[in-house]
């Protein structure tokens, strides 16, 4: 049985997920100049999504807020899906073929 303290809210799909699935992301990334302290609770496919979809340069330099990267077109086919998906599933992440291979920063 789970109770209201076992469940956090995704910032990014914005699901209630069991807290075992929330993840802090840096909303700039620490590589980039990021503060420890500035972060955000994601569920892990969210995170994994992200960092799949874009290189830390460029979560620093276009989607360096969570509304940004809510909006990023490159990830609403995925949010239109996760927000579907049952709460408490992790999920596989394929790096995204609009990240070039190799790219981490």
């Amino acid at each position: 049985m789970h109770t209201y303290d076992d469940t956090a809210t995704c910032e990014l799909c914005r699901r209630q997920v069991p807290r075992r699935l929330i993840t802090q992301h840096h909303v700039k990334p620490k590589s980039e100049g990021g503060k420890h302290s500035h972060k955000t609770p994601l569920c892990k496919p969210c995170h994994k999504q992200v960092h799949a979809t874009f290189s830390n340069k460029q979560l620093a330099r276009l989607y360096d807020d969570l509304e940004a990267l809510r909006s990023a077109e490159s990830l609403q086919p995925f949010l239109k899906w996760i927000v579907k998906q049952k709460a408490g599933r992790n999920f596989r992440t394929i790096a995204s073929n609009a990240r070039p291979k190799g790219v981490r920063g």
